[in-house]
């Protein structure tokens, strides 16, 4: 226990966190029982002379780091020995402590952070000397060594706000499941626990930040909520100190293991989609002249998102540029193969296309396995290709990875819709929806229940759900097939003309040429929805025929 304070930041860890570790395998009332006796033992070995060497506080226990020597910390240790450090030490079973001690022997063995100097963006200049900056200061504003160009987010502790102190493991619980989680962002560094969690609740989170070498910020509190419970998040910027976004999750029960999951899923895949857009913005501001490759990738990820032909263009040259740059790069790689999976769905291009992205795909998966979008992509290429099995193994697989990645489950239900499998689509598409909200993505998952509930002749919801899609992309084509289809067949032929003038105002040059793509393993649900399109009254019976090049008009009835 006096290793583990010692060896912390400021000396202080939470009665939590030590229970946790040194006792995790009792139940919650023995292990702070425990605590609370051998915190009264430390007391009366330390606590003799004029200062107390040992502080408890409710929350908290704190050694007074100014009044003792810590050689494991001394800057002239013999790096090549860090294998020593509590050698001999054990606790059979707690594998808490031995997580602990790993990654304190790692630490050890690296060799120090060189200091970087930092200037605050909103700095004055003035004629008076500045005071020299602490050592351990590093500038945020540009990623540290190591951090491969990303930003980094530290995960600070939840604090326990229920009233009840057995809730202290499961707030502190809480942060280490989204350490884990936010770790499976490949693109986001994520700072340790051991490091993260080091600082005193009263330490102004701008020093946090400047300290770890971290841009991001994100805290949060277990709370009560009537009969049940909640959850509030936080993210900051630590340079500016500006709230970034911040949102309260209902949580009914905090010990359930399955709504802990789901919670923080849902919270990394709307840190992941805030924190990638202040990227693209930042990026966006700067100088060509001065953009690295992951300065491209940002900036060509702002232009994917805009969702146009022309946009999608620039974001494949900005991609090539930073693959160009360091092809080595597996970020640069995986962007570099969404755009091209953008450009084969937008553009309904041929087969050699999606081969190649296939190929590209699993050139991905090899340079990093530990990335699901590389999995992601490689199943997109093979639903494309009409591979329902393998495809739907990909997805999965993917999910296995990164359980947060939105776009993931909802090409997972795609593929079971393409299928001819409508419910288990539902499912998928479902859990797509929870884990994000802001999703720029999120029309495809509401286009794709919409078609869902086609295949299941609900025509009210797949009317009501393609409306939702369409209120996101107005010029989502597939969406405004799968509502002319679903009205024509509940008997609203006028209602079904209609939409079918607002598919005519967004795709003027709209044929079955588009239809005839859709990678269906059933083909006779191309035929399915063209006989839905010719449901619509007012028009002449080959107008899904005509040549792409004429004007709609052409082919009103007389």
């Amino acid at each position: 226990m006096v290793a583990m304070l010692a060896m912390s930041r400021d000396g202080e860890r939470t009665r939590g966190w030590l229970q946790d570790r040194l006792w995790r395998k009792r139940g919650h009332a023995e292990a702070a029982g425990s605590l609370r006796r051998e915190l009264s033992n430390l007391r009366k070995c330390l606590n003799g002379g004029p200062e107390p060497l040992l502080i408890c506080n409710r929350d908290r226990v704190r050694l007074r780091l100014d009044l003792i020597d810590v050689d494991a910390l001394n800057s002239i240790q013999d790096k090549s020995s860090s294998d020593e450090f509590l050698e001999g030490f054990d606790i059979p079973g707690e594998e808490g402590f031995r997580e602990w001690l790993r990654d304190q022997r790692q630490a050890l063995a690296r060799p120090p952070r060189k200091s970087i100097p930092f200037v605050p963006s909103t700095a004055r200049v003035t004629s008076h000397a500045a005071a020299p900056l602490p050592s351990y200061i590093v500038d945020t504003s540009q990623p540290p060594l190591g951090f491969e160009g990303n930003h980094a987010i530290a995960v600070l502790p939840f604090s326990n706000l229920t009233g009840d102190e057995a809730h202290d493991y499961l707030a502190e619980g809480i942060s280490e499941e989204l350490i884990a989680g936010l770790s499976r962002l490949r693109w986001l560094p994520v700072i340790a626990r051991n490091s993260s969690f080091s600082f005193a609740d009263t330490v102004d989170r701008k020093s946090i930040g400047l300290q770890l070498g971290a841009r991001y910020l994100l805290e949060g509190h277990l709370y009560r909520s009537c009969e049940s419970y909640g959850i509030s998040a936080s993210l900051s910027e630590s340079v500016t100190g500006y709230a970034i976004w911040s949102r309260r999750f209902a949580l009914p029960s905090p010990t359930s293991r399955d709504l802990l999951e789901q919670f923080v899923n849902e919270l990394v895949a709307h840190l992941e989609t805030k924190i990638g857009h202040v990227e693209q913005t930042r990026t966006r501001a700067k100088r060509e002249e001065s953009l690295g490759v992951n300065d491209l990738i940002w900036r060509g990820r702002w232009h994917i998102n805009r969702l146009t032909r022309t946009d999608s263009e620039m974001a494949q040259k900005l991609f090539a540029e930073a693959l160009e740059l360091d092809p080595h790069s597996p970020e640069a790689l995986i962007q570099v193969t969404a755009a091209l999976g953008w450009a084969i769905w937008a553009g309904r291009q041929p087969q050699d296309q999606i081969l190649r992205m296939r190929k590209l795909a699993q050139q991905a998966t090899l340079v990093d396995p530990d990335d699901g979008r590389g999995f992601m992509l490689a199943g997109i290429a093979e639903m494309w290709l009409r591979h329902p099995l393998p495809a739907k193994a990909l997805l999965q697989q993917a999910i296995a990875l990164n359980p947060s990645l939105m776009l993931a489950h909802a090409q997972l239900g795609g593929s079971h819709n393409l299928a001819g499998e409508p419910e288990q689509a539902i499912v998928h598409l479902k859990a797509a929806l929870r884990l994000s909200t802001n999703d720029p993505n999120m029309f495809y998952s509401l286009g794709e229940l919409a078609l869902a509930y086609t295949l299941l002749g609900r025509w009210s919801d797949a009317i009501e759900h393609a409306d939702h899609a369409l209120a996101r992309r107005p010029a989502y084509w597939y969406a405004h097939v799968i509502k002319i289809n679903a009205v024509a067949r509940s008997g609203d032929i006028v209602g079904g003309q209609a939409a079918l003038g607002e598919l005519f105002a967004v795709k003027p040059n709209f044929s079955k040429q588009y239809i005839d793509w859709l990678p269906f393993v059933d083909r006779t649900w191309i035929d399915h929805f063209v006989e839905g399109l010719k449901l619509v009254s007012g028009r002449r019976t080959d107008w899904l025929e005509r040549d792409t090049h004429k004007s709609p008009a052409q082919f009103q009835a007389t």
